[in-house]
């Protein structure tokens, strides 16, 4: 077994989604330009993101990311996922931040907010921190805003970077709700493929359910481009259904999981918002990669 080849990570989950932060690998990046580092992660090191994304280690769910260091930041962060997700996640950012403050990675400042370097730019979090425990990360999103659609759904981009398309609960399944979760999986799956046969841009696909008595909640299940279904209510989900809708000045999205999310509309600009979360540390881990293991890149259930 070949010792050199080991990696340090964090696991964290922010409101069910989880991601495993890389602290130390060898995985060698040149200088600190952000978007060289991202394009030399994207095209190498496919053993490592493999053993820390897949089964036994990993799973389906688990979003990589990678700590780097920063001249214009606190630190840099780079992500790496599976087939067909999105190489950008705010959670991702919550989780990280939250991670290396409580692991004492990252030296806390005077006044607790942290700038964090990725390939969409540099993003400012503030955070709560009680008895050296993370227990709020606020942040600001970028500019959303709705494009015109002739089609039964709304599509939202967020951050003038990702494009997620709206619908609503169709008559067929009575609600968002677990013991429905074959029928949402059977919707999701068809019109993920319609989409993609009709090579429509999308990051994501977002079924809401909403009722008139509380106008400031809605329910709902976001289908990533694979099918697969978010573990949280997503904080872009949760920002493209606040943009959807013009009277709100604010949205709690509760997921099938029974996570939520709140976010609000910034009073500099329409279509900024606000979101506050708290991530949680679950572990951390070592792991080691040998050549001579049959399974040395893991696998996906499906």
């Amino acid at each position: 077994m070949n010792f050199e080849k080991m990696y340090s990570t964090i696991d964290t989950h922010v409101v069910g989604e989880a991601f495993r932060i890389v602290i130390q690998a060898p995985i060698a990046f040149l200088g600190s330009d952000i978007l060289l580092n991202n394009d030399v992660l994207k095209n190498n090191f496919e053993n490592a993101k493999k053993l820390l994304l897949n089964e036994p280690r990993g799973h389906r769910g688990i979003n990589g990311c990678v700590v780097t260091p920063s001249y214009v930041a606190d630190f840099g962060l780079l992500f790496f996922n599976h087939e067909k997700v999105s190489n950008f996640k705010y959670e991702g950012l919550f989780a990280t931040v939250t991670a290396l403050i409580e692991t004492g990675n990252l030296e806390r400042n005077a006044n607790d907010i942290y700038k964090v370097e990725t390939v969409r730019g540099v993003y400012t979090l503030k955070l709560q921190i009680e008895n050296q425990e993370v227990v709020s990360v606020y942040m600001e999103s970028g500019i959303c805003s709705e494009k015109k659609s002739d089609f039964d759904y709304a599509s939202i981009n967020v951050d003038n970077a990702r494009n997620y398309l709206l619908y609503n609960l169709p008559h067929s399944i009575p609600t968002i709700d677990l013991q429905y979760l074959a029928e949402l999986n059977r919707w999701g799956t068809e019109k993920i493929a319609n989409l993609i046969n009709d090579n429509v841009d999308f990051e994501g696909i977002i079924l809401v359910e909403s009722s008139p008595e509380y106008p400031n909640k809605v329910r709902s299940v976001t289908f990533e481009k694979d099918g697969y279904i978010l573990r949280s209510p997503g904080i872009d989900s949760t920002f493209a259904i606040l943009s959807s809708l013009s009277t709100n000045s604010e949205i709690e999205n509760n997921s099938i999981f029974g996570s939520s999310l709140t976010a609000k509309k910034l009073s500099k600009g329409e279509h900024q918002f606000s979101i506050e979360a708290q991530a949680f540390v679950t572990g951390a881990h070592e792991f080691i990669f040998d050549e001579d293991d049959p399974l040395r890149n893991g696998f996906l259930l499906v």
